[in-house]
């Protein structure tokens, strides 16, 4: 049971996933706002507890040194589990809709590329960990909007990636102050640089191929160089390729689960151009 790209094992946590999702959404189909409410925030909140309480839930951190940043908010997965009840409950419709869509693919990519894990064994508890916070994350904010707490609205998919580097920044910040709050021991730029969460500071070598993609469409004043160590302006070295990468995602995704007012947007709008011919 070796962790390896498209075997038994690669696919075996995810079909779990599918499949509890699958029967959350039939179970839940039918029930009440109040009850599918409830449901998706004790699935959050034991998100949040198993990602608080990590040191004392996974045996693999017993009788080691723990460092407190993971868990905190030290990566964008991270930072969607935390807030997650605060967006279901809150009235924000454009952060109700950066959670659905960030919060069901970033667990999808996350686990779709658990780079991590390949060539390890399934049966270990940091995978379980892995797939589990990760599965919770993305079941519930796929929810969401599969229940119908929530209707996307296609009109922000130019807000969302902004979301995406707020959060980014609030990642960092969190970082900054663990580092602080624990002494300020080592190096604050190698500290940050080895976390890295979203390729803030640099793309990670595993997927050095995709640089010329971010080289055309970023200027050279904000790109650095793998191979010689030189470094990238953080966040502003993929600013532009994946604000493009994430409105286009967001307003595919937003258009087809938003279509009716999408398509009514689009015949008003062709009402106007033709009153004004």
């Amino acid at each position: 049971m070796i962790i390896q790209y498209g075997n038994f094992a690669y696919f075996f946590y995810p079909i779990l996933i599918v499949a509890a999702t699958t029967g959350a959404y039939f179970a839940l189909r039918h029930r009440t706002m109040r009850t599918k409410k409830i449901t998706l925030l004790a699935m959050m909140i034991v998100n949040i507890l198993q990602h608080l309480l990590k040191p004392f839930l996974y045996p693999m951190y017993r009788g080691a040194p723990y460092d407190v940043r993971l868990s905190t908010a030290y990566n964008l997965c991270a930072l969607l589990i935390l807030i997650a009840p605060f967006v279901l409950l809150g009235k924000s419709a454009l952060w109700k809709d950066f959670f659905v869509l960030f919060g069901t693919n970033a667990g999808v990519v996350t686990m779709a590329v658990p780079y991590w894990y390949i060539e390890q064994t399934l049966w270990q508890w940091d995978v379980f960990r892995y797939y589990f916070c990760h599965g919770l994350l993305s079941s519930s904010a796929l929810l969401v909007a599969m229940l119908g707490l929530h209707q996307l609205n296609w009109r922000n998919f130019f807000k969302i990636p902004f979301l995406f580097f707020f959060c980014l920044i609030v990642i960092t910040f969190n970082d900054i102050v663990v580092w602080a709050m624990q002494g300020a021991q080592g190096d604050l730029w190698q500290t940050l640089t080895a976390y890295n969460p979203c390729w803030i500071f640099r793309p990670a070598e595993q997927f050095a191929w995709l640089l010329p993609a971010f080289d055309f469409f970023t200027p050279d004043l904000f790109m650095g160089d793998l191979a010689t160590g030189e470094p990238f302006t953080p966040l502003l070295w993929y600013f532009i390729p994946m604000y493009l990468l994430i409105a286009l995602l967001a307003f595919a995704i937003c258009a087809i689960a938003d279509r009716k007012r999408l398509r009514e947007d689009v015949r008003a709008l062709f009402r106007r151009i033709r009153r004004k011919a």
